[in-house]
């Protein structure tokens, strides 16, 4: 399942330039019924997304760090604190060198947070998407096959369905692009390359520039032996100038394209691995 969304989603993920309005700024357009942080929180949320649209550089993320575990000293239970812890933990959980017991742990405390911020306030979509991420990244540290036994599919699909049907343009197609991995990871007879595939393109015409998306074509493709346009998929996200929508983001599954394509054109050719979720 992937679920990274964010995804997860994916993750995700805040989004710098136009999507800055929808993973960090984008709070502000979804406030309805969510009221205005107090004036202590305002300025630390402010920092928060700042460093958070600059999170693959290490300092900003001992800042991004650091100011969140003020905010959440400061208002445990506020909504806009919460959602942001879980943002984070998602997006930690879905580094491609963690371990399977890392990412399990880090998606469970992205999930715990999410279902904290939707129970703060259901009707704003951030809570029920990044709980969704980390259901996803919880369900691929245990493996999926585990995760189908605990029940994990339910409660990764009702949260993502919820979010769609509160902004199904959240993040310029993360929730597409977190679908599109779903049907891509379960095992036969629940695996679905035809809905992965038309949930991609989906998400593709949100955002044409998403590259998780565009790597994650590249490994359906792969799978079904589609490997010419597989490879160009792959080329598409590689090539791609990062700061469009996400740039540590766009930065980080640009590394695991370029890394596809090595890997592709080796000896052996045709890499199948599913890596970076």
């Amino acid at each position: 399942m992937v679920f990274t969304m964010r995804p997860l989603l994916l993750a995700a993920a805040l989004l710098a330039s136009p999507a800055l309005a929808q993973q960090g700024a984008g709070h502000d357009a979804a406030r309805q019924g969510g009221g205005s942080p107090s004036p202590a929180l305002a300025p630390l949320l402010a920092e928060i997304d700042a460093s958070y649209a600059r999170r693959d550089e290490p300092a900003q993320l001992t800042a991004q760090r650091e100011r969140l575990a003020e905010a959440e000293k400061l208002a445990p239970g506020d909504y806009e604190v919460l959602w942001r812890l879980a943002r984070l933990h998602v997006w930690l959980a879905d580094d491609p060198g963690l371990s399977g017991n890392e990412k399990s742990r880090l998606g469970k405390l992205a999930w715990d947070y999410g279902d904290r911020a939707t129970a703060a306030n259901p009707a704003r979509v951030e809570g029920w998407n990044f709980a969704a991420g980390g259901v996803g990244m919880y369900a691929l540290g245990i493996g999926v096959i585990t995760a189908l036994r605990q029940g994990i599919e339910g409660k990764f699909k009702d949260r993502l369905s919820t979010a769609e049907r509160i902004d199904p343009d959240f993040q310029n197609g993360s929730i597409q692009t977190a679908w599109g991995r779903f049907w891509y990871e379960l095992p036969w007879p629940k695996y679905s390359p035809d809905r992965s595939r038309k949930s991609l393109e989906a998400a593709l015409r949100k955002n044409p520039a998403n590259v998780r998306a565009h790597v994650y074509l590249a490994d359906l493709f792969t799978k079904e032996d589609r490997l010419p346009e597989a490879a160009a998929e792959l080329q598409r996200a590689a090539g791609a100038v990062p700061g469009r929508y996400d740039a540590p983001e766009e930065r980080r599954w640009q590394t695991i394209a370029k890394r596809k394509l090595t890997e592709a054109n080796g000896p052996r050719g045709g890499a199948r691995g599913s890596e970076g979720g």
